[in-house]
């Protein structure tokens, strides 16, 4: 053959060759674009709460390059599932694998889940549509045109009033292409479910850059900071912070606050767990889109990942600028106030106070005190001799001292036991009815005072009579301190929002507050004293002061009817009986000790015995009328009112209750009370109890419910804090799908009208 054939043979091998060789590009193209418009094969199993499916981003896999693929779980509506700490119940969801060889499945991506509140509980999870995405490796030596089948188990606890344990067993089916499919003309497209990987992604957690993240404990208590260098205007979003370990803080306590440079969540360990090395989980900023993080954590993602360090402090030490920032989700709903409101500063959380301390001298709880107030002024006015300036001077400053210190220890103690761990609030002592028993005695031998039967320093030792005769304004002091323990059950107007703002805040800005409502409360008094022109007036001394003396005994009888009526709430009707038993024998032991003998002064020798007999009896008194335990819950909660009467209509609180009506599209109102709260009692008699209410509540179909604070209960204290108060009486309606509706402390008709008119 010549060479130019053979040349010419080659030249057609190498064209065939040539040939060949794209044809074989172009059939792989082929292959590769026609595996791509294939849909990602994959069979969703449908339970009686939940719609469950394997997907994935795209919609085939090259050889050992990863690919994600996820858990797409459809809840029907008001069902829910859990994250992967379900928080204070529940179950996170579960994959089990079955896969190719050589090839493997990642852990879960956990998307930020939501605070779900369950009557008192709250656990963490989703609702609705659900990605939970993770990433796949495919075998490297993965055929191309071939399919890897995936399955997996997949289990998961969907709860609402109940929890229901459902599993099913899927499947996915990934087309693999080629690795040369990673030209442009041949990559994997996108699937159907591409758009819900990216909303995922959104949802996931960055590691947290350019923040300080500070954790103290001092108890049960933690704080948690989140520290950057902030301009002023620098946007507070709500924040949202879920531990990765679970069973080692109580979802339900998570108060957030915004600070001059970040963040401050406060959080409270399990009872009995130990005290972390460190603490780990994310910050969710609550109502930003994923893109709006960037505000906020500084990137395109709403939730930060932390862990940081948990250093012991005897106390918690508050970031400068502490403010209460509530959350956006239902169990911390910023409420709205009827006539309208406005966020408190500390400023405004002042004038609150003490325009509220002025006002509680108005309130039912303090007209008892106004008594010995009323004789302390008449007393003044009626001496033939008036009292010097410097003397008033003194009267109204001890008694403003009293007022002032008394506030500042009951708040000083609220703070203490509240950073103890303690769920308790304003009127806290009363709630114990060992004090509630005490004060009865206290009123009871007060007013036996008034009416003569025996003066005080007939009872007390002569150098010690002697001592407080010299020193008149130790009784202004104790009068102010007696002010106190009866003003300390009421809230007054203005002072419900500055106590819920007092107890968010540092101890220092706490007791400022405090303070403030003390100073409120002892001003009117003072400047009575402290005003010469209408003491002139009064008539001169007389048998008109002893009259005045003996009817103002009066209401003192009066105040202690209330306590022991309030101890038969806490302890039963032998509680009451064996108080009233301890009033009889201590006003017997009164009439030992001060009594005197026929013969008279001269022939009456043993005073010191008859004081110590009287002084046994009324030790004997306080030792067996001392109250046992207050009743439980339940034995209270059993006590339920007559049929037809208006309290039948009231059902007691719970939560579970609440949340059940407000998804039926029913309104609720709450009304917080106590025994003890005396003004609570004259809103309920005056306002809530009349047909006029009764019949409005009715035609608005209203669901009416009774927060009883009578006894200490965690589960009102933290619900009265979401609400912004620490005290009762609050009185709140409850509408679906809006903000709560906060009632005045002193109710009227009109306003109970008004508030239904919103429905």
């Amino acid at each position: 053959m010549s060479s130019s054939a053979v040349d010419r043979q080659l030249g057609g091998w190498q064209d065939a060759s040539r040939a060949a060789a794209a044809l074989r590009y172009w059939l792989a193209g082929l292959i590769v674009a026609f595996a791509c418009t294939l849909p990602v094969s994959a069979q969703p199993v449908k339970t009686e709460h939940v719609t469950a499916e394997l997907v994935a981003e795209r919609s085939a896999v090259q050889p050992g390059q990863p690919l994600r693929i996820g858990l797409l779980l459809q809840h029907i509506p008001h069902w829910h599932t859990y994250w992967r700490n379900p928080g204070e119940s529940g179950l996170p969801t579960t994959l089990s694998w079955t896969l190719p060889a050589r090839s493997q499945a990642g852990e879960i991506d956990w998307p930020a889940p939501k605070r779900l509140p369950i009557g008192p509980l709250v656990n963490y999870g989703y609702e609705g549509e659900l990605l939970l995405p993770l990433t796949y490796t495919p075998p490297a030596d993965a055929r191309p045109s071939s399919t890897l089948s995936l399955q997996a188990k997949a289990t998961w606890l969907v709860c609402r009033d109940v929890c229901i344990p459902e599993s099913a067993t899927l499947t996915l089916q990934l087309p693999v292409v080629g690795a040369s499919a990673s030209a442009d003309a041949v990559t994997p497209g996108s699937a159907e479910h591409t758009a819900l990987f990216e909303r995922a992604r959104g949802e996931q957690s960055a590691p947290l850059a350019g923040w300080a993240v500070d954790a103290q404990q001092a108890g049960r208590e933690l704080l948690v900071t989140f520290s950057k260098p902030l301009g002023p205007a620098a946007p507070r979003p709500a924040l949202q912070l879920f531990p990765y370990a679970e069973q080692l803080i109580e979802p339900a306590r998570h108060e957030v606050f915004r600070t001059d440079s970040g963040y401050a969540v406060k959080l409270r360990l399990v009872d009995g767990v130990a005290v972390p090395a460190s603490l780990s989980g994310i910050a969710v900023a609550q109502g930003v889109t994923a893109p709006g993080a960037s505000t906020v954590w500084g990137g395109t993602r709403r939730s930060a990942e932390f862990d940081t360090p948990v250093r012991s402090v005897a106390a918690l030490v508050w970031p400068e600028g502490a403010k209460a920032l509530a959350d956006t989700d239902a169990s911390a709903t910023t409420p709205e106030t009827l006539g309208g409101g406005a966020d408190l500063g500390w400023a405004t959380a002042l004038l609150l106070a003490f325009v509220g301390g002025m006002v509680l001298n108005l309130m039912p709880c303090v007209f008892p005190v106004l008594s010995i107030k009323l004789l302390s002024l008449a007393r003044h006015g009626g001496d033939e001799q008036p009292p010097t300036a410097t003397a008033l001077r003194t009267h109204a400053l001890a008694y403003s001292a009293g007022v002032l210190l008394s506030f500042l220890a009951l708040a000083a103690l609220l703070l203490a036991l509240r950073a103890a761990g303690s769920a308790i609030g304003w009127g806290f002592q009363l709630q114990e009815p060992g004090v509630v028993f005490v004060l009865a005695l206290l009123f009871f031998a007060l007013g036996l005072n008034l009416m003569g039967a025996f003066e005080f320093g007939g009872l007390l030792p002569q150098g010690l009579a002697a001592w407080r005769d010299r020193r008149p304004a130790v009784d202004a002091l104790a009068s102010g301190v007696l002010a106190v323990v009866a003003a300390s059950p009421c809230t007054a107007p203005f002072m419900g929002a500055a106590l819920g703002y007092a107890i968010t805040q540092s101890p220092a800005v706490g007791l400022s507050v405090f303070g403030a409502l003390g100073l409120g409360m002892a001003l009117p008094y003072a400047l009575l004293v402290l005003t010469p022109g209408w003491r002139s007036r009064l008539p001169r001394p007389g048998t008109w002061m002893l009259r005045l003396k003996q009817a103002l005994a009066f209401p003192m009888f009066l105040t202690v009817i209330w306590l022991v009526w309030v101890l038969g709430q806490q302890t039963g009707i032998d509680g009451a009986a064996k108080a009233l038993i301890a009033l009889v024998v201590m006003a017997f032991a009164i009439w030992v000790a001060g009594a005197r003998s026929s013969v008279g002064a001269a022939g009456d020798g043993r005073p010191l015995a008859r004081r110590a007999i009287g002084g046994l009896m009324l030790a004997g008194a306080l030792a067996w009328g001392w109250p046992g335990a207050a009743l439980t819950g339940s034995v209270a909660a059993a006590r339920t009112a007559a049929p037809g009467a208006p309290d039948a209509a009231w059902a007691p609180y719970d939560e579970t209750v609440i949340a059940e009506r407000l998804a039926a599209g029913q309104p609720v109102f709450v009304d917080f009370t106590a025994a003890w709260c005396v003004s609570c009692q004259v809103n309920k008699r005056l306002v809530l109890h009349t047909d006029a209410t009764m019949q409005a509540f009715a035609r608005a179909n209203v669901a009416l419910m009774r927060a009883d604070w009578t006894q200490r209960d965690a589960r009102i204290t933290e619900a009265l804090a979401r609400l912004g108060r620490n005290g009762v009486p609050v009185y709140v309606l409850l509408r679906p799908g809006r903000e709560p509706l906060l009632l005045p402390e002193i109710l009227t008709a009109k306003l109970v009208r008004d508030a239904l008119a919103t429905l």
